[in-house]
């Protein structure tokens, strides 16, 4: 059914609320169509919560790692095959008793014929292929056949050499081959290679073994031994550079994605540019000088096509030592910078400069990048060459040196030492790809400039596309590659679409985020520890300022910001130089703003004596200067009392020169600052414009406005409506952070709000914080809008907020605002096992081995051979029989025989594990749990099955939840012995599945345990909880599903933290399903509680208590 609403989406660094407002023919809300929080885990790796390194990382080296072994096992197979093709034998070095005959092997082949043709071709496989398996480093710009006529020694092995003789106190030569060097080692009391053992760290140092190759060796260095064991064994030339190609084959992930690069949408038949390229970084430039105005009275201008060219020219030639300004851009146009306006103003294909110009980045950092050889070769390097170079650094180009500047950039690679070659890995080009192909970008570029046009009529112009054309956006839900990013983009296009299915259009789209909520995990920790850093700074002044002036009262940051600047300017007048103290001084605005409202940021604020703010009022410092006869009072004076400020605590002198600076710009500045407007209130942040070009194109021909504004104004549209004293939260009225129920409340609230509005509110804060600056009457509360539009709208928005805090009133005592997680039900969630390796407990076939030993049988043939044998008994196990004989995986053991168990002690649970390189893993992560219904007894009684992702993985293109476990697997083994025994009888009914995340309504009021009637005298009863773990065979961890640990005080009892915070709520699963109804709610995207499919997708389920 069509209805008539708006839609406000809260974005968070953890959650995104939700909020669908239905509205009357006045647009006044009638109903809460959809309200709810959606926690997510912002992309992090659940075992890397503490360093905050997202799932994709993780993912990323785990598949590299897997990639390596799987080449490496590739290549050492192809070799094995042309060894034995030549007939040479291939037997693997585990069937020689002599683990240091490869070491020997390869020293004899390097200094004598071997005339036996049999021994000789053995030794020669045995040395070519442990070369190949330990074949050291190359330079991977080189090609193999650069290893046919290596050159001398490489500096490593020189190293090695040395570190030898000095050891050995020997002359040992330099032209000898890597194996014929290790024979001068004590084989077998040395240690060759490796280090940083773990046994090392209980050792001291001077009993340390030191390994003989300390440094990596280089495939020179091996090839020269190849080429010398050719040499000495009379092997022909064309056989030798066949084992150099096989030794040293090497695969470059390189271009492995250019084939999904987008296409041009001018020019279909062409790839989009990289963004390092020259060709956008020129664009870039000269698209954003398209939006330049320049001011003149009361009109606004565009740069004539000289000024165009003479900007251009500047940005895209100026040094890498220079900081680009729009203050010097000002000064190039010869211009007073407040009349420059339109520097924040976006393209329509995303790109914005915002507080500094854009320049040519590539050029700058490459230009003057710390790799040295890469600085003077970029610094000489022709057109061609430096695109052949941006292609060669960048991962998503496949290398052409076919080309004449392919091939020089070939050359200088191969050039570059081992050390310069990691720094290449620190060299980070602009990423992503534009809009546009480098052809389509160099027209677009040559015809803004020549033209003097922007960018919507270099289009039509060069292209003749239609006005209303704009480059296509993605789809909502697209990835970026961020992963906190792409959770936030899937959540929204999932949303937006379930409620376009469910009430048609939306009239309003509105996006409020917090500055973290389109950062990753890790840089949204890394902001909150500068904000924790500053935060303890400025408590630090706040003591000062109470030690030094007697203030009792509580200090507001701009009380902090006045004592700060008048020790900063050593209690001087800024303007004319008289003495000021905290209690004389008024804080000024040295260059005022046009309109309502001002620029109230640090380098615009300078504290003053009262006959200065008095006489110059509200115009720009500058200007007044010149014609004020108040003694003192110049420009250059005042610049030079900037000179001599003292630097701030807090602040490196990079950073207070920096402010400095920008103080002294503003000094000289004699035009006003650009009025406050809409534009200027709307979020700055790509991710956010990103996400709003997205939406505004997928509802354009709805009519759908969509708007993105910072949490700032939310957070003043709370307070001016009234709706946060009139809300309670389970922790009462108020602000909430430990109610997760305020995402959506914020959403509600940030769907009401209209440009108009946005502009009062901003108004609103920024009145507020300069009558608190200046020490006047809060007279900022009775402001409703310059002009009779703003002040009818303001009106207007507060009867909607009064009508929307009832229905969100209502709504929090219903329990209808839902909290929800998505859930993970795809097998493989993390890492599948522990990364430590563990020994693995050895047996003999014919010893006494008791039920849960059995159970912990490292693969399942064993447990089935273990089982099924006749002397089996479940209580038991197995008898000592030195007469007992198995079968495992076809082969038949006897009682002498070794078998293997994971450790444990007898008689209690060994964690689940699964054999791994002759050794054992623990496993980490249950898929999910089944919930059964034991009858045999009296009483029903209620056990769970925890099924491991390792038992599914063969089962992933199947229903896993329904999926037939066998006894032998790990998780049926694991289980508890009663369930076990009725699954095996029959006698369990599968009453439903439980995952991480799931929401379960429970009636309380059945348990009295300490830390629910702790919780439950603090905040009521609380029915929903959310499931956070398997705790054992038996137990369930739960936590309350709408409470947030960041939320709980610092004060809180320790009960309360327990079951928020810390170990959660533990809980058998007998004893809460047999006590009281439990419901399992899944939900829908609107957060609608699911109980029946069409798709088959997880529905809601119920246990009655009987």
């Amino acid at each position: 059914m069509v209805k008539k609403y708006n839609i406000g989406i809260d974005v968070g660094t953890h959650s995104v609320g939700f909020a669908a407002i239905e509205l009357d023919e006045q647009g006044i809300p009638c109903n809460i169509l959809s309200a709810m929080s959606l926690i997510h885990d912002s992309g992090v790796d659940p075992d890397s919560n503490k360093s905050g390194i997202t799932r994709l990382a993780v993912s990323g080296v785990a598949r590299r790692t897997r990639r390596l072994y799987h080449r490496r096992k590739k290549r050492s197979i192809r070799l094995e095959k042309f060894l034995a093709s030549l007939g040479w034998p291939v037997v693997p070095f585990e069937e020689y008793t002599d683990p240091f005959l490869p070491w020997t092997a390869r020293a004899q082949l390097a200094t004598r014929y071997i005339e036996t043709k049999e021994v000789r071709e053995e030794k020669l496989s045995i040395a070519i292929r442990h070369i190949a398996n330990h074949r050291g480093w190359r330079n991977p710009y080189s090609k193999v056949s650069s290893l046919y006529a290596p050159k001398g020694p490489s500096d490593n092995f020189e190293e090695i050499r040395a570190q030898l003789s000095q050891k050995l106190h020997v002359d040992i030569p330099s032209d000898l081959t890597v194996g014929q060097l290790i024979s001068f080692a004590k084989v077998g009391e040395d240690r060759l290679r490796g280090g940083g053992k773990v046994k090392d760290k209980k050792k001291a140092p001077e009993d340390v073994k030191q390994a003989v190759i300390s440094a990596r060796l280089h495939q020179s260095d091996l090839a020269r031994e190849i080429n010398k064991i050719c040499e000495v064994q009379r092997i022909d030339d064309s056989l030798r550079k066949q084992l150099i190609d096989y030794v040293f084959a090497a695969e470059s992930p390189k271009g492995a994605q250019a084939g999904r690069a987008g296409k041009d949408p001018l020019q279909p038949h062409l790839v989009r540019a990289l963004k390092a390229s020259d060709a956008f970084q020129r664009y870039r430039i000269a698209a954003l000088i398209g939006n330049l105005r320049i001011r003149t009275g009361g009109e606004k201008h565009p740069l004539d096509v000289t000024q165009r060219q003479l900007v251009f020219d500047y940005l895209l030639n100026l040094p890498p030592s220079t900081v680009p300004s729009w203050v010097s851009v000002a000064e190039v146009l010869n211009i007073d910078r407040g009349r420059l306006v339109g520097t924040a103003t976006m393209t329509d294909d995303g790109e914005r400069a915002g507080a500094r110009p854009p320049v040519n980045d590539t050029d700058r950092l490459l230009s003057s990048t710390s790799v040295k050889p890469l600085k003077l070769w970029w610094k000489s390097a022709s057109q061609d060459q430096r695109a052949a170079m941006i292609k060669a650094l960048s991962n998503a180009e496949v290398d052409d040196w076919d080309s004449e500047a392919g091939a020089s950039v070939q050359a200088f690679f191969t050039t570059l030492s081992e050390e310069d070659q990691e720094k290449l890995d620190s060299v980070h080009l602009p990423i992503g790809r534009a809009a546009y192909s480098e052809d389509t970008l160099c027209r677009l570029t040559e015809r803004m400039l020549q033209d003097g046009v922007d960018l919507y009529e270099a289009r039509r112009l060069e292209f003749n596309v239609p006005a209303d054309w704009t480059p296509p956006a993605p789809e909502v839900g697209e990835p970026v590659g961020n992963p906190a990013v792409d959770r936030v983009l899937k959540a929204v296009a999932r949303w937006t679409a379930a409620a376009e299915r469910e009430w048609g259009a939306p009239q309003r789209i509105v996006i409020e985020h917090v500055r973290s909520g389109f950062m990753s995990a890790a840089k949204a920790r890394e902001l909150e520890r500068e904000n924790e850093k500053r935060h303890k700074q400025n408590q630090e002044i706040v003591q000062a300022m109470h030690k030094k002036l007697g203030i009792e009262n509580a200090v507001r940051r701009e009380d902090i910001w006045r004592f700060q600047s008048v020790q900063r300017q050593n209690c001087c007048c800024a303007y004319c130089g008289k003495t000021i103290t905290y209690f004389t001084a008024e804080m000024d605005h040295i260059v005022p703003q046009a309109g309502p409202g001002s620029s109230n940021v640090r380098e615009n604020l300078v504290a003053v004596c009262h006959q200065c703010n008095l006489a110059k009022g509200n115009i720009p410092f500058a200007t007044w200067a010149s014609k004020c006869g108040i003694p003192g009072v110049s420009l250059e004076e005042a610049l030079e009392r900037t000179r001599h400020w003292n630097e701030d605590s807090g602040l490196s002198r990079a950073q207070f020169k920096k402010f400095v600076s920008a103080v002294q710009t503003r000094l000289r500045r004699t035009s006003f600052d650009e009025p406050l407007d809409n534009r200027s209130l709307e979020s700055v942040a790509w991710m956010a414009n990103e996400l709003r070009a997205r939406l505004a194109q997928a509802t354009r021909q709805h009519g759908t406005r969509v708007h993105v504004y910072r949490g700032e104004l939310t957070h003043e549209a709370r307070f001016a409506s009234g709706i946060s004293g009139k809300l309670r939260f389970i922790d009462g009225p108020g602000k909430s952070r430990l109610d997760r129920r305020h995402h959506a409340i914020d959403a509600a609230v940030v769907s009401m709000t209209t440009p108009y509005v946005a502009e009062v509110l901003a108004l609103r804060r920024n009145k507020k914080r300069a009558q608190y600056l200046a020490k006047q009457p809060p007279q900022w509360k009775e402001y409703e809008g310059d002009d009779i539009a703003h002040q009818i709208e303001w009106r207007k928005w507060k009867t909607r907020m009064y009508k929307l805090s009832e229905l969100l009133e209502s709504a929090l005592i219903k329990d209808q605002i839902p909290v929800t997680s998505n859930l993970r039900l795809r097998p493989g969630n993390g890492r599948a096992h522990k990364d430590t390796i563990g020994a693995l407990d050895k047996l003999r076939v014919g010893d006494a081995l008791t039920p849960e030993q059995i159970d912990r049988a490292a693969t399942e043939a064993l447990w089935c051979a273990l089982t099924y044998h006749p002397d089996f008994d479940e209580k038991e196990g197995l008898p000592a029989d030195q007469n007992r004989r198995i079968r495992v995986h076809g082969t038949h053991l006897d009682a002498s025989d070794t078998i293997e168990f994971f450790p444990g002690k007898p008689g209690k649970d060994g964690a689940g594990a699964v054999k791994v390189r002759g050794g054992f893993a623990e496993l980490t992560r249950f898929h999910h749990a089944r919930i059964y219904r034991i009858t045999t007894g009296k009483k029903p009684v209620y056990a769970m099955l925890r099924v491991y992702d390792h038992d599914l993985v063969r089962h992933r293109n199947t229903d896993v939840f329904s999926v037939e476990l066998p006894p032998q697997s790990i998780s049926m083994r694991q289980a508890y012995s009663k369930l076990r025994r009725a699954l095996q009888e029959g006698t369990a009914d599968y009453l439903g599945w439980i995952a991480d995340n799931d929401e379960l309504v429970i009636d309380m009021s059945k348990f009295e345990t300490g830390q629910v009637t702790a919780l439950r005298e603090v905040y009521g009863d609380i029915s929903r909880w959310r499931v956070d773990g398997f705790c054992g065979e038996s137990q369930l961890r739960l936590r309350p599903l709408i409470m947030s640990a960041e939320g709980l005080p610092a004060d809180a009892a320790p009960e309360l933290k327990k079951v928020i915070d810390s170990i959660g709520w533990k809980i058998y699963v007998n004893v809460l399903f047999s006590s009281t109804p439990v419901s399992v709610i899944r939900r829908n995207s609107l957060g609608q509680e699911r109980w029946f499919s069409k798709s088959h997708l997880p529905v809601c389920w119920k246990v009655e208590n009987v």
